[in-house]
């Protein structure tokens, strides 16, 4: 184990001590006043425990700005209360904690940089005469794979990595950014699912894109495959790669006019 100026850096193998639970006199102190970015993934998994829409939970729950490449974020709207807690937080704990995002649940972890597979602790945090979480005076160890593995991180690596294909591509590292039409429909494709189930089924969609029944049906009938296509269509549709393969040469135009029939909808 590495030490830093505030942070310490854990390797594959490193151990660590946590275990948070009700009988903590903090439980439930993390979850106030901080930023947690979502990805997409995130905001699926939250918004179906939520039961509500995306585009409601969108709108009562998170703040939406734009990033220097016109990419869109999506940050968790804390309550307007003293604390500034966490919507989702009762005394109890978490009331989606099924559906909780990767932040929370690699907490008390860190990423050290995108890609990279160490981690971080904060220092004051862990090894403090009086630490503030006291979930690391606990005598539970664990290494970062088994802690992965009980919080249920593998499924949210993998979504989130599809996600980062497209925040880390070239088009970005070579300078372009999103304009702001351009920026609404990734924000579409890739939070506001119902939207974009609306501008696929709603717009005639599937009838410029080769593409099989079957797959079509899953993608209606299946979020998760909804969103996974959402990742797609950015990509293709951003970028020009060929994720998805377009009828006839006049794609382009087909996809154009598909976009303004949605945007004249709304």
């Amino acid at each position: 184990m590495n030490e830093g100026n505030t942070k310490l850096k854990l390797s594959q193998q490193d151990r660590f001590n946590f275990l948070c639970h009700i009988g903590l006199p903090c439980f439930n102190d993390c979850c106030s006043d901080t930023n947690i970015f979502l990805t997409p993934y995130d905001l699926f998994r939250m918004r179906r425990d939520s039961g509500l829409s995306s585009g409601e939970f969108l709108k009562r729950y998170t703040i939406s700005l734009l990033g220097d490449e016109g990419l869109p974020l999506v940050v968790l709207k804390m309550s307007e209360d003293e604390d500034k807690s966490c919507p989702f937080v009762a005394p109890s704990g978490c009331m989606i904690y099924h559906g909780r995002p990767w932040a929370c649940r690699m907490y008390p972890l860190f990423p050290v940089f995108p890609g990279e597979e160490d981690f971080l602790i904060e220092e004051e945090f862990s090894i403090a005469e009086k630490p503030s979480c006291l979930g690391f005076r606990e005598e539970k160890q664990w290494i970062i794979k088994e802690w992965k593995t009980d919080q249920g991180i593998d499924i949210y690596d993998k979504m989130n990595e599809s996600y980062k294909e497209i925040t880390l591509h070239n088009y970005f590292r070579k300078g372009n950014k999103l304009d702001l039409e351009r920026a609404k429909m990734l924000y579409m494709a890739c939070y506001d699912m119902d939207e974009f189930r609306r501008f696929l089924f709603e717009t005639h969609f599937f009838d410029s894109i080769d593409i099989k029944k079957m797959e079509i049906e899953k993608i209606q009938e299946d979020e998760e495959e909804l969103l996974s296509f959402g990742y797609r269509w950015v990509r293709f549709s951003l970028f020009r790669e060929d994720t998805l393969k377009p009828k006839g040469k006049a794609v382009d135009k087909l996809l154009q006019a598909r976009r303004e029939e949605y945007l004249a909808s709304k």
